[in-house]
């Protein structure tokens, strides 16, 4: 019988870190998504089945600029005044980004779709209690350096109308420098 919670902790303990090397420079794709979507698409989007959102692995490191209860806000360009990184810091995560952005788990591995998103579930509840909760209690502040990898999710279109200002990233990894 299938079961979410082991296959999410096998998936952290013997997977996950194999991809760490994909992971792109934050600066390098947050221009991408601004100058060229679709290649940035081409080059390191990862979407299960048939889908207009895309999911990134990314790595980078910034200043602090702004805690709030659910999210950390980061500079990572020059001169570290406005935020570009949103990091997700709060003690449910929705949504599936760890498990597409990885390109690990092909959805038609599974039965029905129930299992495959029971997955991206326990995998975020790993992600709270041995990533997040470690971290915050480090009591991170303003003025900070962090170095974070993490996986995003992007629309296809979400550059159409404006820059992309923020992206929001569901941490993998974060370390106070």
């Amino acid at each position: 019988m299938f079961n979410a919670a082991e296959y999410a902790r096998d998936f952290w303990e013997n997977q996950l870190f194999s991809v760490f090397d994909k992971a792109v420079d934050a600066e390098e794709l947050i221009e991408l998504f601004n100058t060229n979507m679709n290649e940035a698409i081409r080059r390191y989007g990862k979407a299960p089945g048939v889908s207009r959102t895309y999911a990134y692995l990314i790595r980078g490191n910034g200043k602090i600029l702004t805690i709030a209860e659910d999210f950390l806000q980061v500079s990572i360009r020059e001169p570290q005044i406005n935020p570009d990184i949103k990091i997700t810091t709060g003690f449910y995560i929705p949504g599936n980004a760890v498990r597409d952005a990885s390109g690990l788990i092909d959805v038609s591995e599974f039965s029905d779709t129930m299992k495959f998103n029971e997955i991206s579930g326990e995998i975020n509840k790993i992600l709270v209690k041995e990533v997040i909760r470690p971290f915050l209690d480090k009591k991170p502040q303003v003025g900070k350096t962090i170095s974070f990898f993490g996986a995003t999710q992007v629309a296809q279109d979400a550059t159409e109308a404006k820059e992309l200002q923020l992206v929001e990233v569901v941490p993998i990894r974060l370390k106070l420098e």
